[in-house]
């Protein structure tokens, strides 16, 4: 009976080690974000504007980045405004997806984003499925960076080549955030972030944060929560935590009490 224990008691302490290792690999990823979307079909379908909504999904390949790191990040379309007309069936491998990605808070600009060309067959006025596209970016600044999806083009390389490009109507919401720590080469010290010889001060106040003398409020109150270093700090804490408190329960019943408190006893 006290093998069979020891046994279990082990076996619980591994399998929670082992969740903890793979949750600290998971990449960052946020909830959809959906946005009202104008396409304009190509000239040649003689089709008219299409008003439509876009959903779309943001990852990141590292959740808790540091400056001077590069991360991938993909964008799923989980539904494109366009579908494929009721002009002709597309045979598979003919539609290849490329967008623009804005990036916000402590490092800005777009991203250009692109897929393979890779698409299921898809017949006359059917859900277009767009392959994910892909873009990297090298991280130079501490702080709150986001990235909003935004414009893409649907290029279709059958009979003719043809562009569907496809535009917000506005602005679209947050569809992640990251946390960017200062990296190997950066110090900081008083509120001062120093990289690469570069000084600019960083502070956070309720939401917005001011970096170089510049200020990003993470969106409105409709954007989603912010996704990646926070969480996974905490995260992180909590597993470590568990795992802490199941190798002192491990400790406990492995020890022999009894033979401890009876002196003499072998």
């Amino acid at each position: 009976m006290h093998q069979h224990r020891n046994s279990l008691t082990w076996g619980l302490l591994l399998s929670v080690s082992g969740a903890a290792l793979v949750l600290g690999t998971q990449q960052a990823e946020a909830a959809n974000v959906s946005y009202p979307t104008t396409c304009t079909p190509p000239k040649v379908s003689g089709l008219p504007l299409i008003h439509g909504s876009t959903t779309a999904s943001l990852s990141s390949s590292n959740s808790s980045p540091k400056v001077g790191d590069t991360v991938t990040i993909t964008w799923r379309t989980v539904k494109a405004a366009s579908n494929n007309p009721g002009l002709v069936d597309l045979p598979k491998n003919v539609v290849t997806p490329t967008g623009t990605l804005a990036m916000g808070g402590a490092q800005s600009g777009s991203l250009a984003a692109k897929g393979p060309k890779s698409n299921p067959a898809t017949k006359k006025n059917s859900p277009m499925l767009l392959p994910a596209m892909t873009a990297s970016v090298k991280l130079t600044k501490a702080g709150t960076v986001t990235f909003r999806p935004g414009a893409y083009t649907i290029n279709v390389d059958y009979i003719v080549p043809t562009d569907t490009v496809c535009v917000p109507d506005g602005t679209p919401a947050v569809g992640l955030t990251l946390t960017v720590g200062a990296g190997s080469g950066s110090t900081t010290t008083g509120g001062t972030t120093t990289t690469g010889g570069t000084t600019g001060s960083t502070t956070t106040t309720g939401g917005t944060t001011t970096t170089g003398g510049s200020s990003s409020t993470g969106g409105s109150s409709g954007d989603l929560a912010a996704t990646g270093g926070d969480n996974a700090t905490v995260q992180s804490l909590g597993l470590v935590g568990g795992t802490v408190l199941l190798i002192g329960a491990a400790v406990f019943v492995l020890t022999p009490w009894r033979r401890l408190r009876r002196p003499g006893a072998r």
